[in-house]
């Protein structure tokens, strides 16, 4: 389920309301005017600006601004408090929770950014997402051998040549997203995660597999516009989802 939601600027005020078995997903532009960056970057603890100096050229600091200021602005329109008080803390394999009193509202929620575009995903079980951008240099066969299991890489060999690239990024990006609904991104084994090219996915793509420890997952591709590739990925297979667009 597809819903598309043009917003002139920014998440607003609304207060999201999200049940147990949906999944939002919004897609929004980095690329943003000065006055909404200094606004953003308003919103950021004195850490994430610090990691923000870090950076060496302006364009990636902007973006990180962005993306992070974007977050806190999006999850403070679910939680309910304000963009700047909300807190976070890593998990063993850095994934990223609300911390404090907004860690009760058992929120999760994923981000992923390429280029100057990104994908936020909230969802109240584990949840991943990825986002690519499809022109850009890659060995495509060398990575493909390398993060597919022994029946993805058997079927990407046949695929005609003209289909090898958009298949290549439809499966990366579904293993990265399911790698972070895990929490354990490229430790879990991407060539373990058996996602692509699959004869038994649902008619929107979606396909189930378990991971090591016998837990359900399931991952489809979103609707991109051409160059870019996407994928979601969350517990179980009872979710529905929405896709937004923010600009």
């Amino acid at each position: 389920m597809v819903i598309s939601v043009i917003q002139e600027a920014g998440f607003g005020v609304k207060k999201y309301d999200l049940a147990d078995g949906e999944i939002h997903v919004w897609l929004a532009s980095l690329a943003v005017s000065e006055d909404r960056l200094a606004a953003l970057a308003a919103t950021l603890t004195a850490d994430e600006q610090e990691r923000a100096a870090r950076f060496r050229f302006p364009e990636h600091r902007d973006r990180f601004i962005a993306a992070r200021g974007g977050l806190r602005e999006l999850l403070s329109a679910y939680v309910g408090d304000p963009a700047a008080t909300l807190r976070f803390h890593q998990g063993t394999r850095g994934k990223p929770a609300l911390a404090g009193a907004a860690a009760r509202t058992g929120l999760h929620f994923n981000l992923s950014h390429s280029g100057d575009r990104v994908l936020y995903t909230v969802a109240r079980r584990a949840v991943g997402v990825d986002l690519e951008v499809v022109d850009r240099q890659v060995d495509i066969a060398a990575v493909a051998e390398r993060i597919c299991t022994m029946r993805e890489w058997t079927a990407f060999q046949v695929l005609p040549a003209e289909r090898q690239r958009d298949a290549f990024f439809s499966c990366w990006t579904r293993k990265e997203a399911v790698a972070k609904a895990i929490g354990e991104g490229l430790a879990s084994g991407l060539s373990t995660l058996d996602t692509c090219l699959r004869e038994d996915a649902a008619p929107d793509g979606r396909v189930s597999l378990c991971d090591a420890a016998g837990r359900e997952w399931s991952v489809l591709n979103l609707p991109m516009e051409s160059g870019w590739a996407g994928a979601l990925a969350a517990a179980g297979a009872n979710w529905r989802w929405t896709l937004s667009h923010c600009q």
